[in-house]
């Protein structure tokens, strides 16, 4: 007898082990919904990208994202450096980043000489990179590009 309550006790904690929630880093929750503690925290990362002219020459834009890591990944800022107009006072403004890829950004120190914003816009391919358009002050499709990924920064 002593041996059949043993095994229902066995039965009745791993039970309670199933129905038990827990919160989106693996601890006890009450509830089965996400822990309030992670409801306006987002983690971003930064990726690093190689924007290259389809028309030749010396056309290279070295872009800089910070995106949130859900995927597909928003893209919450940036830099754009290399041979864009009035390097480096380029700032990405937003996007996304997963089967396709939609780059926004602002010149933060316009010159009358200078785009004020650009569009970057393009579809993933093998090897890893973008292929598409880009252009400037509202239009989006006046070059096209191929966009290398370099990679991601490394967690700390």
């Amino acid at each position: 007898m002593a041996t059949s309550k043993k095994a229902g006790a066995k039965k009745s904690s791993a039970a309670a082990a199933e129905t038990k929630s827990y919160d989106a880093r693996g601890g006890a929750s009450a509830t089965k919904q996400p822990s309030a503690s992670f409801a306006g925290t987002q983690a971003t990362r930064r990726a690093y990208l190689e924007l290259h002219y389809d028309g030749g020459g010396p056309v290279i834009f070295e872009i800089e994202v910070n995106f949130i890591p859900v995927f597909p990944f928003t893209i919450t800022g940036g830099t754009i450096k290399g041979s864009i107009c009035n390097s480096p006072t380029w700032v990405v403004t937003g996007g996304t980043m997963g089967p396709a890829l939609t780059i926004r950004g602002s010149n933060v120190c316009p010159s009358p000489n200078c785009a004020s914003s650009i569009t970057i816009v393009g579809k993933c391919q093998c090897p890893p990179s973008f292929t598409g358009t880009y252009g400037f002050n509202g239009n989006s499709t006046a070059f096209g590009h191929t966009t290398l990924f370099l990679g991601y920064d490394l967690p700390r």
